[in-house]
């Protein structure tokens, strides 16, 4: 009987657990003008989802930037943050610089009020995550700063402090990354963005972000081989019962 629980068991334990079944994601090719959360992504004030709007045309020099939509707490540019944006032409036509953030680019402008802005990526099912990204600051007609924080399944990963003196454009953003790195389904990798202590108001990042999902499925052979296992138990312990 033992020799028979030891076999299957070890059998089990020897085969091959994960099939790749790999999915790419972006946030920039992902984006939705529209829905809110985007799929995968969401984008939250706290804990409150934020609305899609159609912008004001009040003289606010980013308004070509946001004239397909975007998301915030209102339409109103000038006062209504925060904003996550894909940008409908590059920064020199917005009021800003090309090294600011080009057409198609994702930026973000943190909450004037201090609390933070969430840019979310959801798991979908267990599996393993690679990702990359990238932050800079975006708003060089202005000197301010954000403080960026990233997260893997409420686990930190890292902080920095975005701004012209630091990660000051789109060509020296700050770079993270991570490989291999296990989930179960609603597990969250969380970008968070919040005006650094002393700033009046929030600012504008650049946010890049991919993400290669492989999911958790078990092949097709280590379920023949548990059936297998289990019809053997099965066998063991009624052989055992018929002798007891």
């Amino acid at each position: 009987m033992k020799k028979i629980y030891h076999y299957i068991v070890g059998a089990l334990l020897a085969s091959p657990m994960l099939a790749s079944a790999a999915t790419n994601y972006n946030l920039s090719s992902d984006f939705s003008n529209i829905n809110n959360p985007n799929g995968t992504w969401s984008f939250l004030q706290g804990t409150t989802p934020l609305a899609s709007q159609i912008p004001l045309n009040n003289g606010n020099p980013l308004y070509p930037a946001t004239t397909s939509g975007y998301f915030s707490t209102g339409p109103n540019l000038n006062v209504d943050t925060p904003d996550v944006i894909k940008t409908a032409v590059s920064g020199s036509s917005a009021g800003e610089t090309d090294t600011d953030f080009l057409a198609g680019d994702v930026i973000i402008h943190s909450p004037n009020s201090g609390d933070p802005l969430f840019v979310v990526w959801t798991a979908p099912s267990d599996g393993i995550v690679d990702f990359t990204s990238d932050i800079w600051y975006a708003h060089s007609t202005v000197s301010r700063s954000n403080d960026a924080s990233i997260s893997l399944g409420g686990s930190f990963l890292g902080s920095a402090t975005i701004s012209n003196a630091s990660y000051g454009d789109r060509t020296n953003p700050w770079h993270m990354s991570g490989d291999d790195l296990a989930v179960v389904a609603g597990d969250t990798l969380s970008f968070a963005f919040t005006k650094s202590a002393g700033q009046s108001f929030g600012s504008l990042d650049g946010v890049n972000v991919d993400i290669s999902f492989t999911s958790a499925v078990p092949e097709p052979e280590t379920y023949a081989m548990l059936l297998a296992g289990l019809g053997l138990l099965g066998l063991a312990i009624r052989s055992r019962n018929q002798t007891v």
